[in-house]
């Protein structure tokens, strides 16, 4: 019997944020990751599915796969481990670990005004997400009635996973957000060469923006160098976590390789707290120059946080401010190559920005015209129904 799948995105169609995205395989139901926006104020929108012919109750959905643990993908996790008891939740091992403390992070400030009694229930719900959440390694197939499902290395942060869900006569590729170049921290995508894929569903940051060219941390060492040889301190400032974590581990790699000055490395406790776990999982990060923020000594120095990390709001007077921020998505160029290496049947982009001017099907245009490509293009929005 040909397999019948239906795709819904719920949030993160056109648009980066509250990325969660519904698979209706036969009579079986797949969440896609669970986020939120950055605020919290964006959520996915579940009364898309809870009407025919979909779901009377999210406690029909059968599994739900986490593709990294970056607050657009799983900040809606809470809420789901309790409205979805019967669902199954799959992360990989770092993911899990890394959702266990943003959670509990963004819950810090999330329960100031909370009462202790509504404290209390939040931490509990927190904390039946986190041990409802299975753990799978890549590359292992997991068997699940009616098809079968494997990670592969995403790149893009540890632990980031592409979900491939396999039929019996059907191969779709989810991709998360993925990386096509090494980072710091992480690999680049890698995907075995056997696979074949009739769907992939892309989450496609740049895919309007071809004049998008990918900006690191490492461009910037240069003009930080001079800096500490002038004997000047510098704050990079950061907009996640994660991204501190990243320029943590690119400033160590340059002092360890002396090109950069050897000079105190100081990071908010919540960066250390983070760091320490990763180790604790054989991700080595911190080095003996590293502390912890607010002390610090005479001297040219180095401060790496995200913004609005409280161990930062009394620096020295004398501490150039510089904020670093860069892209661990592809660019447009690499999305297209991605797209002609696996050559699927239908490519169905989500997760994009907004598109540069006159660029919005800029992407599909120029596959189009190359004759080795055969995919078939849709741009997947909110709440529409599509049929794969």
């Amino acid at each position: 019997m040909k397999t019948s799948i239906r795709f819904v995105p719920l949030g993160g169609g056109q648009e980066i944020g509250a990325s969660c995205y519904f698979l209706q395989i036969n009579e079986g139901h797949i969440l896609l990751d669970c986020g939120k926006t950055p605020n919290g104020a964006g959520r996915p929108q579940f009364s898309c599915i809870l009407q025919p012919p979909f779901l009377e109750s999210l406690q029909q959905i059968n599994h739900i796969f986490i593709s990294h643990s970056h607050y657009d993908h799983m900040g809606g996790l809470v809420y789901l481990a309790s409205a979805c008891t019967r669902g199954s939740i799959y992360t990989t091992a770092i993911t899990k670990a890394l959702i266990a403390y943003m959670l509990w992070d963004r819950g810090d400030s999330h329960t100031r005004t909370m009462s202790a009694r509504q404290r209390e229930h939040e931490e509990i719900l927190v904390d039946k997400a986190i041990r409802s959440i299975i753990t799978e390694g890549y590359c292992r197939a997991i068997p699940l009635p009616a098809y079968q499902v494997t990670f592969y290395e995403a790149g893009h942060i540890p632990g980031a996973a592409m979900v491939h869900i396999q039929t019996a006569d059907r191969s779709i590729l989810y991709t998360g957000d993925f990386s096509c170049q090494p980072s710091a921290l992480t690999s680049s995508y890698i995907v075995p060469d056997r696979v074949h894929f009739d769907t992939i569903i892309m989450c496609g940051v740049h895919a309007k923006h071809p004049s998008y060219t990918s900006t690191g941390i490492r461009r910037q060492l240069r003009s930080i160098k001079k800096r500490l040889e002038a004997g000047c301190s510098i704050y990079l400032e950061t907009s996640q976590l994660t991204k501190a974590w990243e320029v943590l581990q690119v400033i160590n790699d340059a002092m360890g390789k002396n090109t950069l000055p050897m000079v105190p490395v100081y990071i908010d406790r919540q960066l250390l707290v983070l760091a320490e776990k990763m180790e604790r999982m054989s991700i080595p990060v911190l080095k003996p120059w590293n502390r912890v923020c607010p002390c610090h000594g005479p001297g040219p120095a180095l401060w790496i946080g995200r913004k609005g990390a409280s161990s930062f709001h009394h620096l020295p007077g004398h501490v150039h401010r510089q904020k670093i921020d860069f892209s661990l998505h592809p660019t447009y160029h690499e999305l297209k190559r991605f797209i002609l290496t696996h050559n699927p049947k239908t490519v169905v982009l989500v997760h994009t920005g907004y598109d540069d001017e006159g660029a919005d099907n800029c992407l599909e245009t120029e596959l189009m015209a190359c004759a080795a490509c055969r995919s078939q293009f849709i741009y997947a929005e909110n709440g529409e129904i599509y049929t794969l």
